[in-house]
């Protein structure tokens, strides 16, 4: 493999900043939602998801 081959099994840490992005503006009530569409291409809404694969572990 590559370096051209995307990081997938990482945490999505642009996303996940993006997603952050959206929140503090949503709060300050300024323009949240295109930060909210990139945290979604970038894979942020992925955290809320990524326990579920590996079973209960809690």
């Amino acid at each position: 493999m590559g370096m051209t081959t995307p990081v997938k099994a990482g945490v999505p840490l642009l996303g996940i900043i993006f997603l952050a992005l959206a929140i503090f503006k949503f709060v300050q009530g300024d323009g949240w939602v295109v930060w909210a569409i990139l945290a979604f291409l970038f894979g942020g809404f992925g955290i809320f998801s990524r326990n579920r694969s590996g079973g209960n572990q809690s």
